[in-house]
């Protein structure tokens, strides 16, 4: 994901924490020319002046926002409503360049010490639990490679790269056991955890934290899962077998395609955002095709399917590393940093409309991501333990 990381290595240029080996990758990236002409000539003049730290200015920063209002405004005259998540998304990601934002205004310069870096936190990684049909459980990590298991239909291989892998007998067609038993399993991760998995038909899943996928160790005439949480789902192509994804609210069918399912129970809404290929939603008597590019939205304790256009990339940021703010409230943002670190948020005086937009990197300890969202000087946190105390 090259632009996220081009947009998180300006975000630490900003801060001053950018290492010798990222400033090379920087300035190397820049160059390519892949990125918005008139802001890529802006910062490549700066990046080229003397003494890196004095490099980024108030006057770039203006000029980036000023980018994105221009063409922001433009596109709302064309479609006479302004539409941050589909018509100027990827150019709010592209020209806001990593920084975050508070309030649609660019940053002020502000450093803050309230996030201590002796009381940090590790980010979450490859963990997960694997519950096998006879209630068995087994403790993945990327560390090990075995074979982990026989089942009526296959067997379960923990793959060298850390991914667990489903190979369906080749004599096997059906997902049930000599007494009829349809062999079920369930891979769950915790908070702070996410892991990948290959399906007996080669369907290659990734799994975020907190969340579980439940499936048979082989495929007969459909195959059927069922989400709780989220999931990148890239699908084996199968004209003759549909594929078919349960949430609580919703069920997904394609033959063959790439997609993200978003169904946390604590979200407003189950998201499904498709990449390639087109998906079927089906939800309390009410059917959607999307096409790439959109977006479906099922809210709670309502039967309407909404779609729109959607970055493909902010969607499936999670899958490939970072977190991608746009235009997102405080205490959203927090459940999705709660999740992915293992902690709890608490939050302290009046809640506030804070709205950020930047990228961060989820490898990076907790301490780094919140002095990001501190640059605003709107927003505050101390960490006790695995406690996150928001301060507004």
């Amino acid at each position: 994901m090259s632009k996220a990381r081009f947009y998180a290595l300006l975000q630490y240029y900003k801060e001053d924490i950018i290492s010798e080996e990222e400033w090379h990758e920087l300035q190397a990236m820049i160059k390519t020319g892949r990125f918005d002409d008139q802001l890529e000539d802006d910062i490549l003049i700066s990046l080229d002046s003397a003494g890196k730290k004095d490099k980024w200015t108030a006057d770039i920063e203006q000029e980036i926002w000023t980018g994105i209002h221009a063409k922001v405004d433009k596109q709302s005259k064309r479609s006479g409503y302004r539409l941050w998540m589909a018509a100027a998304a990827t150019l709010l990601i592209m020209l806001s360049a990593g920084l975050i934002f508070y309030k649609s205004k660019f940053l002020p310069s502000v450093k803050t010490n309230t996030v201590s870096n002796k009381a940090d936190i590790l980010p979450g990684g490859n963990k997960a639990i694997l519950t096998l049909s006879n209630g068995e459980r087994r403790v993945l990590t990327d560390s090990t490679i075995n074979q982990l298991v026989n089942q009526p239909g296959g067997s379960i291989i923990k793959a060298a790269n850390g991914i667990l892998v489903y190979k369906a007998n080749s004599l096997s067609g059906n997902s049930s056991s000599e007494t009829g038993e349809v062999v079920m399993n369930n891979l769950t991760t915790p908070r702070g955890g996410e892991f990948q998995i290959i399906l007996p038909d080669g369907t290659h899943v990734w799994l975020n934290a907190a969340s579980s996928l439940k499936f048979p160790s082989s495929f007969k005439g459909k195959r059927l899962v069922e989400l709780t949480g989220e999931a990148y789902f890239e699908v084996a192509k199968n004209k003759k077998m549909p594929f078919i994804v349960h949430t609580k609210n919703q069920e997904v069918e394609v033959l063959g395609t790439h997609f993200n399912i978003n169904s946390y129970t604590d979200e407003l809404a189950t998201k499904t955002t498709l990449l390639e290929g087109s998906v079927k939603i089906s939800a309390q008597g009410n059917q959607k095709i999307l096409t790439p590019g959109e977006q479906s939205q099922l809210y709670k304790n309502t039967k309407a399917i909404k779609v729109t256009p959607v970055n493909l990339e902010e969607a499936v940021a999670w899958k490939n590393g970072y977190f991608v703010f746009n235009d997102e409230k405080l205490e959203n943002i927090m459940r999705r940093v709660c999740r992915w670190y293992d902690v709890d948020c608490q939050f302290e005086g009046k809640q506030g409309e804070l709205s950020f937009i930047g990228v961060v990197e989820r490898s990076k300890n907790i301490s780094s991501l919140l002095k990001v969202l501190e640059l605003t000087g709107n927003v505050h946190f101390k960490i006790e333990g695995r406690k996150i105390i928001v301060m507004q």
